[in-house]
């Protein structure tokens, strides 16, 4: 779409509404730019794709902010303006926009408001047509334009008064035509719902004297609402904002929970349809505890536990199962089970206690898979098996349309604590989350590899920040590669040594690395100069690599003012020295940890892990600093190389290196050779023994660091946020917890088994880059791995006695109203009833009439 990129705003943004108009009235759609993958979602929910207006005004409004500020508002991450456009006067040459803070808020309030009444048309345009392509892209203007607006007022300080309360408005205006927004495509699913999936004639006749299909399969309604849920899903986290998806998905399972709900507790089925009723309804319980994670933040809200503080919602969606499943109990089980249940004394029916404030029965009932025995005295997460509490965890933190860093923690911490049962349910012992990852990684990646050189590049899609986090991973392959198991050790265990104690940092990390051949030779004094090293190794250097530039340039700048090298090597210990406490305390603690552990045959610097880790890491920095010189140096075709002087032996030693008259290049690397021998003939041993000392003095002032470790994640949501935020601080860090992700969700199977929980028969290999999505026909006849109407074929069957021996807080009148539905209490003189089954039937009747 062509567009005027000249101009005064007002009158950009005036054509830009006439072409995005034009271009809707041509094509009936809206056009579209997709927001980059690492941005989509997040705290402040932002858009998977938004209409190429709504891009383009962020766009403007980020020229004129830099007009009116001389700086980036940091909202466009990759923004890179020269100081020539932010100086005031213009520059030599080019357009002078004459702008300033007063004027920048009325011109975005302006644009606003145009872009708004915009958007408004386009909405009513939708609705009317019920183009859910239209409206999904609204949605995403909106609220890119929300998001931009409430960055901008963040900014914003020096302004005050009526100017900042517009832009506030603004804000909330676009914030209100989002929710709107959201709740018509909420009330467009709904009906669709209503009037279409949930109605069909032929399988809702309960009162037909004929079976339905002949009692061999249940209503086509359940299987047809579960094939449209499981695709309006897909297509809301795939269109919609994360959290909006969310709220919109679980608005559509409320409401069409309702209406089945109502229909099937209140129905009267005749003897040929009874079964069908029942078989419905199990396959409604099934279905609603394989949607019911999508719309849940923790594994609490899904077994429905301490659901008071939750959302209304949840508590609606719980509260409905139960009532379906005191229905599917009352009515599904034989008249031979009543009869044994009840003729022992009302009193004596544990239906009718209160029910306890564990996991809700329903979903116990509902998940046969995960609870193979209903638990007791459950009264938090922690009272689980550790093996059930782990599967709901991963449950819902698979189902989430993004990323829950803070759950993918929890997840991993839970499976890093937790001792099981193991000889039993596993047959291995002390099975880890993040130990299985490492331990499968290590045994899959034995090639010697140099870490791999990335190159940071965009993605190309809106709002991109080029820092490279949202192509960390090669999914051009299908099945993992070396590179691939490579970031995963790397991966694990930069959280590990975030998050983890001493002793998870023994029993997690070192205790599988300890086990492959030659894990040590990264630590020979002799291997300081090799760049072909471990993940784990690479990873324990990032929390030094914060310090190197400095120390590199102060070393280089010591050189070029006459320093030696001995002095060079002063310089870089005395750095370090200085600059100790800006270290993590992760670093002395896991560097010894590693002294006590390596093999008698390794020497490092100065016999110590440490000197060996801040060596080895200098040198690297000091080489890449050489090559980015080298780099630099412009060449000419057809020009042939100068042929450098040649230089009396003497005069290229290192000893007597001539840094004054060196470029900043052969400088760095004539340091980094160096480093090599710095605790050679005891040159620097005094220095280093008393570097050492500080780093002891230090480690034993902060001695309790290390104790809590990862059993901080059990702590509360707000340490766990923490935590994560930690690790996302960092670039490497943020890589590492995608990388994890991204391996646990695309091979999840294989936890599954290794928990004891999987419906699968055939053993998985978590070998996959991206899983195989699963066949439409599988879905459409499959709720996960069971196949529709397993109480109708025999392969499922409920333990009914158990059942009514579960607490659901019953009263008589409540059962009683669903019993006397039963086609045997409401024809009682039927030929298909025995003389036992009618004096069972009497005897209830007089039992829970007369009570």
């Amino acid at each position: 779409m062509e567009v005027m990129e000249d101009g005064n705003l007002m009158d950009k943004v005036h054509i830009l509404i006439q072409r995005d108009m034009e271009y809707y009235k041509n094509n009936q759609t809206v056009l579209q730019e997709t927001i980059c993958p690492g941005v989509a979602g997040g705290r402040l929910d932002f858009p998977r794709s938004v209409s190429f207006a709504a891009m383009k005004l962020v766009l403007w409004w980020e020229e004129e902010y830099v007009a009116a500020y001389r700086k980036n508002s940091g909202f466009l991450q990759k923004c890179e303006v020269s100081d020539q456009n932010m100086d005031t006067s213009g520059g030599c040459g080019g357009i002078v926009k004459a702008s300033d803070p007063t004027k920048f808020v009325n011109l975005i309030n302006k644009s606003a408001e145009q872009l708004l009444e915009h958007l408004h048309v386009l909405t009513q345009e939708a609705l009317d047509h019920a183009d859910l392509t239209v409206l999904t892209g609204t949605i995403g203007a909106a609220t890119l334009l929300k998001n931009c607006l409430w960055f901008y007022l963040q900014s914003i300080s020096e302004i005050k008064g009526s100017q900042v309360e517009l832009l506030h408005d603004s804000s909330k205006k676009y914030q209100e035509m989002g929710e709107a927004l959201a709740e018509r495509l909420l009330d467009l699913h709904c009906r669709l719902l209503s009037l279409y999936i949930l109605q069909e004639a032929e399988s809702l006749d309960w009162e037909n004297q004929k079976a339905f299909c002949e009692s061999e399969r249940g209503s086509y309604v359940i299987q047809m609402w579960w094939l449209y849920m499981q695709g309006t899903k897909e297509d809301l986290w795939n269109t919609v904002p994360p959290k909006m998806a969310q709220r919109v998905f679980s608005g559509m399972l409320n409401e069409s929970l309702t209406i089945l709900t109502v229909r099937y507790t209140q129905s009267c089925p005749s003897e040929a349809r009874s079964k069908l009723l029942v078989v419905d309804i199990s396959n409604l319980l099934l279905c609603i505890a394989q949607l019911l994670p999508c719309i849940c933040d923790r594994a609490e809200e899904l077994v429905g536990l301490n659901l008071n503080s939750k959302s209304k919602i949840l508590r609606d969606i719980h509260t409905k199962c139960q009532e379906l499943l005191n229905c599917l109990v009352l009515r599904g089980a034989s008249l031979d089970v009543l009869h044994k249940v009840f003729r022992k004394g009302i009193e004596n029916v544990d239906i009718f206690k209160s029910k306890s404030l564990g996991p809700a029965p329903w979903i116990i009932f509902a998940l046969p898979n995960i609870f193979k025995v209903h638990p007791k005295n459950t009264l938090r997460m922690s009272d689980l098996p550790p093996n059930i509490a782990i599967a709901l965890e991963l449950t819902v933190l698979l189902a989430q349309p993004q990323p829950n860093w803070a759950l993918l923690l929890k997840v991993s911490r839970l499976i890093s604590y937790y001792p099981y049962y193991t000889l039993q349910v596993l047959g291995m012992k002390n099975c880890k989350l993040l130990k299985l990852i490492l331990e499968f990684s290590l045994e899959n990646f034995s090639a010697e590899i140099q870490q791999p050189t990335i190159r940071v590049e965009p993605c190309g899609f809106f709002l991109c920040s080029s820092d490279g986090t949202c192509k960390c991973i090669d999914t051009s392959v299908p099945f993992l590669t070396p590179l691939h198991y490579y970031d995963l050790i790397a991966s694990v265990t930069c959280v590990i040594l975030t998050i983890g104690s001493n002793d998870d940092f023994s029993d997690i990390l070192f205790s599988a690395i300890s086990h492959q051949p030659n894990w040590a030779k990264c630590f020979d004094r002799r291997n300081v100069w090799n760049q072909i090293r471990p993940p784990w190794y690479e990873s324990i250097l990032t929390f030094i690599k914060p310090l190197l530039p400095t120390i590199t340039r102060t070393v280089i700048n010591a050189i070029q003012t006459g320093a030696s090298m001995y002095q060079a090597m002063l310089v870089i210990l005395g750095c370090y020295s200085q600059l100790w406490d800006c270290v993590n305390t992760v670093l002395p603690r896991v560097s010894t940890l590693i002294q006590d552990l390596l093999p008698a045959d390794v020497t490092p610097l100065n016999h110590s892990a440490l000197i060996q880790i801040l060596i080895s890491a200098l040198y690297t920095e000091l080489l890449r600093q050489s090559e980015l010189e080298q780099n630099k140096k412009v060449k000419f075709s057809g020009v042939p190389a100068e042929t450098p002087a040649k230089v009396p032996e003497h005069k290229n030693s290192i000893t007597s290196f001539e840094g004054s008259c060196s470029s900043p290049g052969d400088i760095a690397l004539a340091v980094a050779e160096s480093l090599c021998s710095i605790d050679e003939d005891n040159k620097h041993t005094d220095q280093i023994e008393e570097f050492l000392e500080q780093v002891k003095d230090s480690l034993e002032m902060f001695d309790d660091s290390g104790e809590e470790g990862s059993s901080r994640v059990e702590g509360s949501e707000q340490i766990t946020e923490v935590l994560v935020s930690d690790i996302l601080m960092t670039m490497h860090g943020k890589k590492s917890l995608k990388r994890l992700h991204h391996f646990i969700k695309n091979n999840s199977e294989w936890f599954f088994q290794k928990l004891g929980i999987s419906e699968k028969v055939e053993p998985v290999v978590p070998n996959r880059v991206i899983a195989a999505s699963c066949p439409l026909l599988h879905t459409m006849f499959h709720i996960g791995y069971r196949s529709f109407d397993q109480l109708l074929t025999g392969e499922w069957q409920p333990n009914w006695n158990g059942l009514f021996q579960t607490p659901m807080g019953l009263s008589i009148d409540r059962v009683w109203a669903q019993i006397s539905l039963r086609w045997e209490f409401r024809d009682i003189n039927s030929s298909s009833l025995s003389t036992r089954d009618v004096q069972i039937v009497n005897h209830l009747t007089t039992v829970l009439k007369q009570s």
